[in-house]
Formats: C-alpha cells, structure tokens, sequence
C-alpha cells in the first residue's frame, strides 16, 4: 500500500484518506490528532512521560519513544536512518528489525509505503511524526542551480594545494634554464600541472560531497529525533 502526505492530509490515489492536526509549541509536538476520511475514526498521540502514547478511541495501543522506537498493539516499530536516493530521502520502517515499509522525502511530499494491513496504523503515525521534516527545498526553482554550484565546491585546503602547485610550477619553468632543465619540457611539466591540479580539484570536491552528505544525515537524524 501507498500513501502520500501533502498539506495536512494523507492521500491514496488522489483521494484523502487521513487528516492531521497537529497541537505544536516550540518544545515540539504536543499532541497529533489523526482523523481518517469518514470522520468516525481517530488515532491521537499525546505527550507521555518519556515520549508520547498512541491511543484509538478510549483503547491505548502503544507509545512512541522520542528514538522514535513505537510500540503498537504488541509489536515494536523503528526507523532507519535517513539515506539518500537519488534527489530523495529515505528511511526504512522496521517491524521487530525486518523493514515493513519505506518513508520518502521527496518534491514537497511525504510517501509512505507498508506491505500488510496490520501495519496501516504505525506507517500513518509515523507518517505523521515525520511531516513536518518534508522537504520544500524541492520546490525552489534555485535548488538546481545551487546543486551546480555544490558541484565545484571543495575544502580549503584543497583549493590552496591546487594553486601552490601552479605556483610551484610557474617558478619551475621560469628558473628552468638556472635549473638545467631543457627548455622543450616546460610544455611538457605544464601538463604534468595541469592533470595533478585537476586531480587535486576533484579530490576535494569528492571530499565536499561526502562531509555534506555526512552533515546532512546528522542533522536530519539529530532533528527528527528531537520532533518528539
């Protein structure tokens, strides 16, 4: 099954299927109210010591911890970290540590994916936890464009060895006759420079890439853990 939340409502196929509300300070969530399409049915969490309970009418059916460990209905749920897919992040949900569904972040969306009916109920909390954590810088028409420029990006240091080679290298060919070295290899050590510049470049520019991607599953991991 597949749901997709957008705008404070959970869709399937187009058609709303759960609403959310959401009671929030700046402490975090102090209480969710999901109410499905019909209106007769509702699963509330509520702030708990510890964490919040999950109740369905007048019947408690678990807790969610704020490592978003839940137990519900006997059974103990969990996400994986945030992982990147492509121009989307992912996080496994977990049922007694087998994966049972999949949470995508996507272009202003939010889609949950479960693979049996008894696990409807924890994929929509969990679906409803995670909405506030949608990314909208999908949506910037200006994210291309910085994505671009994240492309040649690179530490310092990185930058600083490529030039000093250059550097190394003009003093090379100008003391070249004080040096001995024959004047048909200038060509020949500008070469040399350019490919161990370029080499240098794309070392540090791997090098970004990682530490922001590193930056950024910290950062999504340390705040949907603290939405709780």
């Amino acid at each position: 099954m597949e749901y997709t939340y957008k705008d404070g409502n959970i869709y399937q196929d187009d058609n709303v299927v759960y609403a959310i509300k959401s009671n929030s300070s700046s402490l975090g969530a102090k209480s969710i109210e999901i109410t499905n399409a019909s209106g007769l049915q509702s699963i509330d969490i509520d702030k708990a010591p510890g964490g919040y309970k999950i109740s369905q009418g007048s019947m408690d059916m678990g807790s969610i911890s704020r490592n978003l460990i839940m137990n519900y209905n006997g059974r103990t749920y969990s996400l994986s970290k945030p992982y990147a897919d492509n121009n989307t992040r992912k996080m496994d949900m977990l049922s007694d540590g087998t994966k049972i569904g999949t949470l995508t972040f996507g272009a202003g969306v939010l889609t949950g994916t479960y693979d049996y009916m008894n696990d409807e109920v924890p994929a929509v909390v969990y679906m409803s936890v995670m909405s506030p954590y949608v990314k909208t810088t999908y949506n910037n028409p200006n994210n291309a464009q910085a994505k671009r420029a994240n492309m040649y990006r690179m530490p310092r240091i990185y930058a600083i060895l490529s030039n000093v080679v250059f550097l190394v290298a003009i003093v090379i060919i100008l003391l070249s006759n004080f040096l001995g070295i024959p004047a048909d290899y200038d060509f020949l050590i500008l070469i040399i420079v350019i490919a161990l510049s370029f080499m240098i470049r794309s070392m540090g520019r791997k090098k970004y890439r990682e530490q922001q991607q590193n930056n950024n599953n910290d950062d999504d991991d340390t705040g949907m853990n603290k939405n709780l």
